[in-house]
């Protein structure tokens, strides 16, 4: 066997460059703590007003002013910011108006109103009217001569009746007598008045009024109470009152 040296010279290259590279690094660290610990050169003075001032690395390390200078500062005014325009407008108050307090009553002023005309007020109704009824065995007659429109209702059976409604205060009931008629019994609101007889010795036309009755609506039958037969012309309501403002 070779005998070969314990220690290998080819790494002791890179030892040594590794030492030499620690050894420069630790100069240069204190060549830099060094100039870093060496006092400031103090500041000649000079002609002009102003002193430059050198910062340090950190706040607060400088002790020096700035001595006020000359120069005037002029402040611009800032433009005024845009004011958008209201969206709308609102109106001024209006004064309010106190109420008057009068206690004068006021002035009442009376209104005439008339009162309702009366509905039959004046008319004539034939024997033919609608509003006429009649119960029983009623014959009409026509081209009756001198009888109201030429009519005539006539009864020839006692117990036959008729009935209408008027509005007034009389009642005018016409009617033809003449030879051989009979009776009729008239009757206004339930009230029954003397039988009237429709016969005559002369054929003519004729009228039954009634007593002034009370204004308003009234009830009219007139019946055939006996005898012959018996016959209706006309009813009239004549006028009695007239209407008068009522204030």
């Amino acid at each position: 066997m070779d005998n070969k040296p314990s220690l290998d010279i080819g790494i002791l290259a890179p030892i040594a460059l590794a030492v030499l590279s620690i050894l420069g690094m630790a100069a240069v660290f204190f060549i830099n703590r060094a100039n870093a610990l060496r006092p400031a050169e103090e500041i000649p003075a000079t002609d002009t007003p102003f002193r430059y001032i050198y910062l340090g690395t950190e706040p607060g390390l400088s002790t020096l002013t700035p001595e006020p200078t000359l120069t005037p500062i002029v402040i611009e005014p800032s433009a005024p910011e845009p004011t958008e325009a209201p969206l709308f407008t609102v109106p001024p108050a209006t004064p309010v108006t106190a109420l008057s307090t009068s206690t004068q009553s006021p002035v009442r002023t009376s209104t005439p109103t008339v009162t309702e005309t009366l509905q039959a007020v004046q008319e004539k109704y034939d024997d033919v009217y609608s509003q006429i009824v009649y119960v029983g065995n009623w014959t009409p007659q026509s081209n009756v001569t001198d009888a109201y429109r030429e009519t005539l209702h006539v009864s020839f059976q006692a117990d036959n009746y008729l009935e209408f409604t008027f509005v007034g205060e009389q009642v005018i009931i016409t009617y033809q007598i003449g030879p051989g008629l009979g009776e009729i019994l008239i009757t206004i609101d339930g009230l029954e008045f003397p039988a009237v007889s429709q016969s005559n010795g002369t054929t003519t036309f004729v009228n039954w009024p009634s007593p002034i009755l009370v204004v308003g609506t009234h009830s009219l039958t007139i019946t055939h109470l006996s005898g012959g037969s018996v016959n209706i012309d006309a009813i009239t309501i004549p006028e009695l009152s007239t209407a008068t403002p009522t204030p």
